[in-house]
């Protein structure tokens, strides 16, 4: 497993002073380029070989968030790899060790020359080792579209240079802290923003200058959040699910 250790910024916390759910992502995410980084197949590699990691679906459960100031550390370690897939577990842990959040992604290596999937070699799989997965319940990678399609925003968003990551497309946390500018503003009163659980898709690639329609739809507790192109083909799919 690897871990760093971090402390809550106040540019990280939501308004009630507890890490946001979106900066627990960007953690999440950071945890694991630092863990390529050390263990010899980070950025410089890739690049090297014209690979890249893609991300597939992120769950992310929530039981609790930490206050402005707390230490935490911060873990991951892959899980499997099959084909051209990757699997990743990731933990939020105070410094007594309790378990403040938990999450489990797919990822996908490839060929940015080709823009298609690559085999992951035994160097790489060697250099991240193998452990035993998290005990937590896995959902599955696809979200459901709810049978309402959703309400078509009257939004466009263009994408911009602020938007691009490395790979010179839109990070995948991008989309999470688009999505999250749909919840309702009555959703998001309490303590920890009420958010539970967040679970990402990610269909396709979005590059400068595309542009992304959301649609909105509710089923009780969880909020979906669709980002379609003009032709209502997908790039991704983020669901929030809420405590009642």
């Amino acid at each position: 497993m690897y871990t760093f250790n971090a402390r809550i910024r106040y540019s990280e916390v939501d308004r009630n002073g507890f890490l946001s759910p979106l900066a627990l992502l960007d953690y999440f995410q950071d945890c694991a380029i630092f863990h390529s980084e050390d263990v010899g197949v980070g950025l410089e590699y890739l690049n090297e070989r014209n690979i890249a990691w893609v991300l597939n679906s992120w769950q992310i459960d929530i039981n609790e968030m930490p206050k402005f100031g707390n230490e935490v550390l911060v873990s991951t370690f892959a899980y499997d790899f099959k084909g051209y897939f990757g699997y990743r577990n990731f933990l939020l842990r105070d410094m007594d060790g309790k378990v403040l959040a938990l999450a489990n992604s797919i990822w996908s290596l490839i060929n940015m020359e080709r823009m298609k999937p690559q085999l992951i070699s035994e160097e790489m799989i060697s250099a991240y080792g193998i452990y035993d997965r998290l005990d937590m319940e896995y959902t599955d990678r696809k979200l459901r579209v709810y049978k309402d399609a959703g309400i078509c925003t009257s939004d466009k968003i263009i994408i911009g240079v602020h938007n691009l990551d490395t790979n010179n497309h839109v990070n995948n946390s991008q989309y999470v802290h688009m999505a999250s500018d749909y919840i309702p503003a009555d959703c998001l009163k309490n303590r920890n923003n009420n958010i539970k659980r967040i679970r990402a898709e990610y269909r396709k690639q979005a590059f400068l200058g595309d542009v992304m329609i959301p649609y909105v739809c509710a089923n009780n507790n969880k909020i979906l959040i669709m980002f379609n192109d003009e032709d209502k083909k997908t790039y991704a799919n983020v669901e929030f699910t809420l405590s009642l």
